[in-house]
């Protein structure tokens, strides 16, 4: 009445108290009828309860019935073995995860912006109410003054602006993108992240603060480099928002700031979730003195098949 210890590659457990039984203990065999408990168990039923075994009731002798001790060779050979089949499945994972290295997720609360000159280029400035904070509540921005990004309008930076809310990114990234400022055309899309390299070798992030994904992502938002390239996340981003328009046709609806005639100030500017008696009569569009009025009375309504760029200037207020 002997169990083999490799027998199984899942730990036995003990029936009474249900912990794995100690490599000691698979042999262990306290009763006649062959019920396998561990010591522990037995060592309580023996002193502090009836003696008698859980199964068939007989008392429990003085000596187990089988204990054969495993030698200090088996338990070595037991224990590498055990390592060895830890490496083999962490090795079958990494495996298995090799493939998302090249996979990129859309985040749906992120915005990535291109073409922020140096003047912009601040945490600070970005959170800002009359910027992105325009839009709803910010979580992080992390601004990234390289200028692979820039293109042919000179140095720029670009910024991760992380929104609490996905529907909040989606409408910043539908009244800045296109927009020009200090000259320079800002270019706004839902950012992506990648797979933290931990995460890829299935083991233990050391980064508290990681900005990259430690668990699955939505299938539906991930993309490999080549799906990028053919614009494949930029139709998922298009499907969100026509998916959020058919929820809320007016959620690129933003009020502007209106003048107090008494004290001669500009009153701070109303949050696009607080109700509205009266809408306003017309929306601020451009930048500074160059401003143009469109009355919301000509606003045209989005037709079926939403093209949201064909209607971003009479819905929202460019904030820059």
């Amino acid at each position: 009445m002997s169990r083999s210890p490799d027998a199984k590659e899942d730990p036995v457990e003990c029936p009474l108290c249900m912990e794995p039984l100690e490599i000691d203990d698979i042999n262990f065999f306290p009763c006649t009828c062959g019920y396998q408990i561990c010591r522990f168990c037995w060592h309580r039923i023996r002193t502090d309860e009836n003696g008698l075994c859980p199964a068939c009731r007989k008392p429990y002798p003085e000596d187990p019935a089988v204990y054969k001790p495993l030698s200090q060779e088996e338990l070595q050979r037991i224990k590498n073995e055990k390592k060895q089949k830890q490496n083999e499945r962490k090795q079958k994972i990494s495996e298995n995860r090799k493939h998302l290295a090249s996979v990129r997720v859309v985040q749906k609360n992120l915005v990535f912006v291109v073409g922020l000159s140096q003047r912009l280029a601040d945490p600070e400035v970005l959170k800002r109410p009359e910027y992105f904070g325009k839009f709803g509540k910010i979580h992080k921005v992390v601004i990234n003054n390289s200028t692979s990004y820039a293109g042919s309008q000179g140095p720029s930076a670009s910024a991760y602006v992380t929104y609490i809310r996905s529907e909040d990114a989606l409408r910043a990234i539908q009244c800045v993108n296109n927009v020009v400022v200090d000259g320079r055309t800002l270019k706004a899309s839902l950012g992506t992240t990648k797979y933290c390299s931990y995460f890829l070798k299935n083991m233990q992030c050391p980064k508290p603060d990681c900005m990259y994904l430690h668990e699955l992502g939505d299938e539906a938002a991930s993309f490999t480099k080549e799906e990028m390239q053919a614009g494949k996340h930029q139709e998922y981003e298009q499907k969100l928002l026509q998916e959020l328009y058919k929820l809320n046709p007016n959620f690129l609806q933003l009020s502007t700031g209106s003048v107090d005639k008494n004290k001669n100030k500009v009153t701070p500017l109303q949050r696009y979730d607080t109700p509205i008696d009266k809408p306003s009569d017309s929306l601020s569009i451009g930048n500074g003195d160059n401003s143009q009025q469109i009355s919301n009375s000509d606003t045209p309504s989005p037709p079926p098949g939403f093209h949201p760029h064909q209607f971003i200037q009479s819905q929202c207020a460019v904030p820059f």
